[in-house]
């Protein structure tokens, strides 16, 4: 059961890192027309841990678990970036999936 349970979790959380790299690509394409920046580089470096991870979780790699520790810091980072612009649908996109990565390691045995 324990091993249904972290599958079932492993593919939240892929679900979960998918949404924040669709987010984070659409800061990424606003930021362009804008004129770019440091935000749009934090956003996309963001959204392709994101796709990473979920790659990884999605075909149980045995380093999911060092993915989502990375992906869940950078996406607590990112969220901060973007609260301060003022994005928050992607700041929320970046906390659940940070979240949810959090909570994925800590059921990884």
């Amino acid at each position: 059961m324990q091993n249904t349970m972290l599958k079932d979790q492993a593919q939240d959380c892929a679900h979960d890192c998918l949404q924040c790299h669709a987010a984070c690509m659409a800061a990424v394409h606003e930021g362009k027309k804008r004129g770019g920046g440091d935000d749009s580089s934090i956003a996309l470096d963001c959204a392709e841990l994101c796709l990473a991870t979920a790659h990884m979780l999605l075909r149980d790699s045995p380093l999911a678990g060092y993915a989502c520790t990375a992906c869940a810091s950078a996406c607590n980072h990112c969220a901060g970036i973007c609260d301060q612009k003022g994005m928050s649908d992607v700041a929320n996109a970046c906390r659940i999936c940070a979240n949810s990565c959090e909570q994925l390691v800590k059921m990884i045995p």
